[in-house]
């Protein structure tokens, strides 16, 4: 009998324990147009409501009395952010669900916090200092920057800017201008269509199912370049790495242009499916050398650059 009661006075204790230590506090706001939330470390996902109302739920692992999420309304902005006791460090996490309209405007910042979006139009600016990024289906512009962390979107309809300092970026059926930059991470992307501006410090880039809607930059300073077109290009286009190969496929479709493509002279190449009408060499000292070669193809009143500093630079018909 004995043991039973302790066991029924363990499993009280646990069960009190575990209550304390995920508590969670929900609150409704009405006639909210923007949402603006900082955490320390705490993640945030934003759902799209059916009604009007704004509905926020934080879930957290902190202990009583050290941690309290702060929700205040300044007429139609919403402010949510944490304060903590003393502003002594604490061990715990947060979670953050707000449950939105749509077409609303909302700023994301957190030392290390996640920011999740799915299936909504919403305009967003967002940074945090190791946190990811993972949206999917989202309509409106968006600005994204992080410190070391990650960004994943897919089917995302709006001009995107996207920066992290060495995380990967993978992006995919997306429409609209973009801007992707990484310091020391790879940059992936499938099924593009607007006007781009790709830079990679140290790391590949990876180009798939590219329709251009204006000019076109990818640059990488370390790493290799790679881009695929779905239709021949009628704006300026340049693929280029420091040291790696910078490669252009235009899987079938036409080449048109003005076409300018260059590479080391000694331990570069320069391959193409077409002859060139001029080569010359560019000015440089020793391995610095370099070979630059022009060709006019067609009409079209575009330049389309192709250049490696130590690797190959190839057009793929």
């Amino acid at each position: 009998m004995k043991s039973i009661l302790t066991l029924v006075c363990l499993l009280c204790f646990s069960a009190g324990f575990v209550q304390s230590q995920n508590q969670e506090i929900s609150k409704t706001f009405k006639d909210i147009k923007k949402i603006n939330i900082s955490t320390s470390s705490g993640s945030c996902k934003l759902l799209k409501s059916a009604s009007n109302e704004v509905q926020v739920k934080v879930t957290h692992t902190y202990s009583s009395g050290s941690y309290q999420p702060i929700m205040e309304q300044d007429g139609k902005t919403l402010v949510l952010k944490e304060s903590f006791e003393d502003h002594k460090s604490y061990s715990g996490n947060s979670s953050w669900i707000l449950t939105i309209p749509e077409n609303m405007e909302v700023r994301f910042s957190s030392g290390s916090g996640d920011f999740e979006v799915a299936e909504m139009s919403v305009k967003l600016n967002a940074s945090t200092g190791s946190g990811n990024y993972r949206w999917s289906k989202v309509k409106g512009e968006s600005r994204v920057t992080t410190g070391s962390g990650s960004i994943s979107i897919e089917e995302h309809v709006g001009n995107l800017d996207v920066n992290t300092g060495s995380g990967d970026i993978e992006i995919s059926k997306s429409e609209g201008d973009l801007h992707a930059n990484t310091g020391s991470g790879n940059i992936n992307l499938g099924s593009i269509k607007g006007s781009c501006a790709v830079n990679v410090g140290s790391g590949d880039i990876r180009v798939k199912a590219l329709t251009l809607t204006g000019k076109g930059s990818f640059n990488s300073g370390s790493g290799d370049a790679s881009v695929s077109l779905t239709a021949a290009p009628d704006y300026d286009l340049s693929v280029n790495s420091g040291s790696g190969d910078a490669i252009l496929d235009f899987k079938g479709n036409k080449i048109e242009g003005k076409v300018i493509m260059t590479a080391n002279k000694k331990n570069g190449k320069i391959v193409a499916p077409f002859t060139f009408d001029k080569t010359e060499e560019l000015n440089g000292k020793g391995d610095q050398e370099r070979i630059q070669k022009t060709v006019q193809l067609g009409a079209k009143d575009i330049e389309i650059r192709i250049g490696s500093g130590s690797g190959r630079a190839e057009i793929i018909k």
